[in-house]
């Protein structure tokens, strides 16, 4: 009975020691350093997603983040993120309760900003009720859902960025007041504002907004993900109705100079929001930054 026993003991040794040894990390973070308003990619491993898992998420920042239905988990650092190492866990999402051991620490490095001096803002009815509808729009995001596929494009041909106008621009002395990129429209050939303005990757078309207060003509895409894309001042539309599915490279709109382009001339002004479902990370990203780390990254 006693070899019986010291048998067992060791056919169970040797059977689960090895795989204690093996286990794989339970998630990993596909970059371990990126800038201020860029994007952070971390990837829960198969075994450790739902069903298998009961609500795994990463935590960041002090926020929890759900990944899409492949476990991906795509995390917008905002432009004021204090430069530093961060740690990032998995949990259960509600509770915080972690659920394993396994950690990554990531790198958030600084990076300088243009300043530029401009008049204050005075917020009016109408611009408030357009962020009530603009915030509900991302609201309704489809964040399990994955719609875009591989490499993202330039939202225009012939891309001329004005280098006076990016993410984080320091708008004296009121902070940092610009959320995106203004893209140069001219046409060379025409002489005319008026350009196509594309798709940068397939999604759902989240809102179509007609003469608002500063974003004038605006088209907003969902990609999934918690992952937007926005396109600003244009002079007509080529989408219809929200929640029409759109394709990388389609044709949505036409560039021009409405809300408040009219004072400072034609441009489109393009934006990238990584969002939580809860908006508790809520984040416009360096845009062009970002297509350079999905695009490096998601092949």
């Amino acid at each position: 009975m006693r070899n019986c026993i010291r048998l067992a003991t060791t056919v169970f040794f040797f059977l689960f020691q090895p795989l204690a040894g093996a286990q794989a990390q339970s998630f990993r973070a596909l970059e371990s350093k990126v800038e201020q308003g860029g994007v952070l990619i971390i990837k829960i491993a198969p075994q450790w997603q739902s069903p298998a898992v009961f609500n795994p998420a990463i935590s960041l920042f002090g926020n929890q983040y759900l990944p899409n239905k492949y476990g991906e988990v795509f995390v917008g650092v905002d432009v004021s993120t204090k430069p530093g190492e961060y740690v990032a866990i998995l949990i259960e999402y509600g509770r915080g309760l972690q659920l394993n051991n396994d950690q990554e620490i990531l790198k958030i490095v600084e990076r300088s900003f243009y300043t530029r001096k401009r008049s204050p803002f005075i917020p009016t009815g109408k611009w408030e009720q357009e962020r009530k509808v603009i915030r509900a729009a991302f609201d309704k995001g489809d964040y399990f859902e994955k719609y875009f596929d591989r490499e993202f494009i330039n939202p225009m041909d012939k891309l001329v960025i004005d280098r006076n106008r990016t993410i984080g621009e320091e708008s004296s002395p009121f902070g940092k007041g610009h959320n995106g990129v203004d893209l140069i429209t001219l046409d060379p050939g025409t002489g005319k504002h008026k350009r196509p303005v594309k798709a940068v990757n397939s999604g759902k078309v989240a809102l179509i907004a007609k003469n608002y207060s500063i974003e004038g003509n605006m088209v907003i895409i969902d990609h999934g993900s918690g992952i937007f894309s926005g396109y600003m001042h244009l002079s007509g539309f080529s989408v219809s109705r929200v929640g029409q599915m759109v394709n990388k490279n389609e044709i949505i709109a036409m560039s021009g100079d409405t809300g408040n382009a009219k004072k400072g001339g034609p441009h489109l002004h393009f934006f990238v929001k990584v969002r939580t479902k809860d908006g508790s990370s809520d984040v416009y990203v360096d845009p062009l930054a970002f297509f350079d780390t999905m695009n490096s990254v998601l092949r």
